[in-house]
């Protein structure tokens, strides 16, 4: 039920003739569903290749396809964390953003993680990502969600932005503030989104969203990239916010950005005369300044292109962005590394299970360099946090003092003399990076056994010496993988694959 406040002050923002086609665009059954791609596991043409259905590309992220007819949560890639399901304007922001391997990139609103984990397949794991969501509930789906994609460069935290604000001044290259709002673009896909929208909340979004934005800009450094967006179609949280934010943040200003597959300019009209003239008694050059730069702001439209619709501007902040001035200042200091003897068991883990260099291994005072067999790496800082160790850039923000859900790559839990490795160490690893692997295949009985969390025979007796395919008399630890993609831990003895696949995440196929 779509409200009929709502609809009135669209007809009043569009006008008659584009006011229909809008509504149209809500009456109309057809939804548009998306995935991405995660580039850190896979690339597009392997998986257009497995799963037919994978059509066009989304126009704004080349790693986003839009699909029909299937059901790709339920195919054990998606557990195996090959792409994110995603709405399809909802890509649209990161695209903005730009992000590059190496950067120091804050996510503020960031749950469910979508594009969380779009910043940092672009990221590639080379730099700081920190993703935040001030919700615990919500934060713990966030980080479930950087595990499942295996991002090992990520500090998941949960806290508000006023905090976050203190401890991180003038330290990111580039922000997302993907605010929380109104959520008007969920109409047409959530019949009871409806029911819960207001006038009035839309003006209490609106003021939450300016304190967010706010605080984001402080932790902005000169010349560094602040992208906002939003997924309704309120100008008071879209057109007014930025408005509001240019006048009362004279150092920032508006990208004009190439527009691509429908993507329109956001509208200046939209600013009410009230609000304008606020700020015109104040100074007038400045509003019609700042009003003119609203225009460069974007909307997505639902009745202009295959999404459900987003607003969003580019931002940036006055002054040269260089590796000079990109500070090596650590909030909070560096994490303190683990000690000698939780290294200790870890070392002994790698070197019965993992496929390293030894030229290139070592872990001393708590700082590894490990090249796997691969060709990727596993090198930083290793750290407790309580009785879980953790793999982190040597550079990331200390954890203390902040409510942290996961900082780092997770390796897993030390048990007096013995390492049990994480779920998240087997979902960044690759076959080819372990000693003992086993592969099913994707439409096998045998990996919805393993998903379901069920003891699995080992058949295999005769592979190839050079294989590392568990065999029957093979023992330690075994990387589950489907069609080569990494899914998870098994433990081999006595002919038997002991499941060491999460309870909390098992499947009943």
């Amino acid at each position: 039920m779509i409200p009929v406040d709502f609809k009135e002050r669209m007809k009043s923002y569009l006008g008659e003739k584009e006011y229909d086609d809008f509504l149209s665009s809500f009456d109309n059954d057809e939804r548009y569903h998306s995935l991405r791609v995660n580039t850190l596991k896979c690339n597009g043409e392997d998986l257009k290749s497995k799963l037919l259905y994978i059509e066009k590309e989304v126009p704004w992220e080349e790693k986003g396809f839009y699909y029909e007819d299937a059901q790709p949560g339920k195919h054990p890639y998606h557990e195996a964390g090959l792409y994110y399901i995603q709405e399809p304007s909802a890509m649209a922001p990161v695209h903005f953003l730009d992000p590059k391997p190496g950067e120091k990139i804050l996510d503020l609103c960031a749950a469910p993680g979508g594009k969380t984990t779009q910043i940092a397949s672009y990221m590639n794991g080379e730099g700081i990502l920190v993703t935040n969501e001030i919700n615990r509930d919500r934060a713990r789906i966030l980080s479930l969600n950087v595990e499942r994609l295996g991002i090992k460069n990520a500090l998941v935290l949960n806290e508000d932005s006023a905090h976050l604000s203190e401890v991180f001044e003038g330290y990111f290259e580039k922000i997302l503030v993907d605010a929380p709002c109104s959520g008007e673009g969920m109409f047409r896909k959530n019949d009871n989104a409806g029911d819960e929208w207001s006038l009035e909340n839309v003006r209490a979004c609106a003021v939450r969203q300016k304190e967010i934005l706010s605080n984001a800009a402080k932790m902005l450094l000169p010349g560094g990239r602040l992208v906002y967006s939003t997924c309704t179609f309120s100008a008071d949280e879209n057109e007014e916010t930025i408005f509001d934010f240019l006048f009362n943040n004279p150092d920032f200003h508006v990208v004009k950005v190439e527009k691509t597959g429908g993507i329109e300019n956001g509208r200046k009209e939209f600013i009410s005369d009230e609000l304008f003239d606020r700020y015109a008694s104040i100074d007038s050059g400045r509003a019609d300044k700042c009003k003119e730069a609203v225009a460069d702001s974007l909307r997505l439209w639902p009745h202009k292109l295959k999404g459900e619709g987003h607003f969003l501007c580019v931002l940036e902040r006055d002054g040269e962005l260089t590796r000079e001035n990109v500070s090596s200042y650590v909030p909070g200091g560096r994490n303190i590394a683990a000690k000698p003897e939780c290294t200790k068991v870890f070392e002994a883990f790698v070197k019965e299970n993992i496929s390293f260099d030894k030229k290139s291994f070592e872990i001393k005072r708590g700082r590894m360099v490990c090249g796997l067999k691969g060709g990727r790496s596993l090198n930083g800082l290793i750290y407790m946090f309580g009785d879980q160790l953790y793999l982190c850039p040597e550079d990331m923000p200390s954890v203390n003092g902040l409510k942290v859900m996961r900082g780092g790559l997770h390796l897993g839990t030390v048990k007096k003399d013995r390492f049990e490795p994480s779920h998240a160490l087997a979902l960044f690893l690759k076959s080819e990076d372990v000693c003992l692997y086993k592969d099913y295949p994707s439409d096998s009985s045998e990996i919805k056994s393993y998903l379901n969390g069920q003891t699995m025979k080992i058949t295999d007796d005769t592979l190839d010496a050079a294989s590392n395919q568990v065999k029957k008399d093979s023992k330690g630890w075994v990387l589950i993988t489907t069609d080569s993609y990494s899914i998870g831990w098994a433990k081999a003895a006595g002919g038997m694959l002991k499941n060491h696949y999460p309870k909390g995440l098992r499947i009943n196929y």
